[in-house]
């Protein structure tokens, strides 16, 4: 019997020289929950027999998708580890179904936004995040605080959606927390199979570039400003030569003519 309550006839494979039956789950399976299967068999004699496992039952449950996230800046087109205070940076997550040994065919694929009805969220906070509810903060022994929260959409390809998100203001935060970009997602399967992730990024200073108040004043200006001071300052130094110095220089040179022509003459 299979989960879904059928009674399903083996299959005889003459290789293996044995019954079987298959329980191949999809990804959009219902029958979620422990199963212990019941085997009856029987021949055209009329002999029976009945299996029935009285150990811990299987267990059939939804998947749990892998989430790779990147955040990526809009100006400059580089993947960024840190953010700052008005960055807009476009958040970038691929969700796939696992990529183990695929059981069943097509079971294994990107989760998209039409075939399985994919929806994916992300959310901006910091401080304790709370997997099963899905929010920031429990109570004041686990804080937590929600800056933001994206809506993401999907690219068309490769299980990639996206979502754009900018900056308004950092707060804060306290010794060794970083700002958290939590993705997460489902597709239309009941009971959804579901993905989680969680990338960590550093508030950072706005790169150097991004203003003009710091810039030096242009090299002509600062050349002007050098030679009038230097011109002021021989011309401060002239104007400080007494008059008297002057007259007292004209005098020396006369006696200094008179004596070499009184030399001369002697001679």
């Amino acid at each position: 019997m299979t989960p879904d309550g059928k009674i399903t006839p083996g299959t005889w494979d003459p290789y293996a020289r044995s019954f079987e039956i298959g329980v191949l789950p999809n990804w959009n399976y219902t029958y979620i929950g422990g199963w212990s299967p019941v085997i009856n068999a029987s021949d055209a004699t009329g002999n029976i027999g009945t299996l029935k496992n009285n150990g811990a039952p299987f267990t059939i449950t939804p998947s749990q998708m892998s989430t790779n996230i990147k955040l990526i800046d809009a100006k400059s087109n580089q993947t960024v580890t840190s953010l700052y205070t008005n960055e807009t940076v476009n958040i970038r997550a691929t969700i796939t179904y696992p990529t183990n040994a695929e059981p069943v065919t097509g079971f294994v694929a990107p989760l998209d936004s039409v075939s399985r009805g994919g929806a994916v969220t992300a959310m901006i906070g910091y401080g304790y995040f709370n997997a099963t509810t899905k929010t920031f903060g429990v109570n004041a022994k686990n804080p937590g605080t929600l800056l933001s929260v994206v809506a993401m959409t999907y690219t068309g390809a490769n299980g990639t959606w996206t979502g754009q998100y900018t900056v308004a203001s950092l707060p804060t935060l306290p010794a060794g927390q970083t700002v958290e970009i939590v993705v997460v997602s489902s597709d239309r399967a009941s009971p959804p199979n579901t993905g989680l992730s969680t990338l960590n990024v550093a508030p950072s200073l706005a790169p150097s570039g991004t203003t003009t108040s710091t810039m030096s004043a242009p090299p002509v200006t600062t050349t002007s400003t050098v030679t009038t001071s230097f011109v002021t300052t021989i011309s401060q130094i002239t104007q400080s030569i007494p008059t008297v110095a002057y007259a007292g220089m004209v005098i020396l040179l006369a006696l200094g003519l008179i004596i070499g022509l009184v030399l001369r003459m002697r001679r």
